[in-house]
């Protein structure tokens, strides 16, 4: 399997958009879309990039661009690791920043003084609203 499809798989294991991935690397989803389908070549500077957002292990890396990769034993406890190392990587590049935040101290203060429902709606609604 060419590179291109290895990212898009593995970025689909993650559930995360293209919009979301784009985003995170600093280019239009438009562009990682083309990425994605072999229309247009990745560029070798933006390797480290997609790496490092998606957290793929150094050494998994090198099989996806060897095209290395054989079938997963057990894809569902792969899939999971996945994500835990990807929710790793974004809560280390992003939590000092939003907890530094007053707004988020007051977002969290408000949210712990409300029931499940209640603050699940608030969530919602500053998700929206943002």
């Amino acid at each position: 399997m060419p590179f291109h499809e290895h990212i898009r798989e593995y970025r689909e294991q993650l559930e995360i958009t293209q919009i979301e991935a784009a985003e995170r690397l600093g280019i239009d989803h438009s562009v990682l879309s083309k990425y994605e389908l072999g229309k247009l070549a990745i560029p070798l500077d933006l390797l480290p990039d997609i790496r490092r957002v998606y957290a793929i292990p150094k050494e998994k890396f090198i099989d996806m661009l060897e095209d290395k990769l054989g079938k997963s034993r057990n894809p569902g406890l792969e899939a999971r690791e996945n994500k835990i190392r990807y929710a790793a990587a974004l809560q280390n590049e992003y939590m000092p920043y939003i907890m530094n935040s007053k707004e988020f101290r007051l977002f969290m203060t408000k949210l712990n003084a409300l029931d499940k429902k209640d603050a699940k709606k608030l969530l919602t609604e500053a998700i929206k609203n943002n």
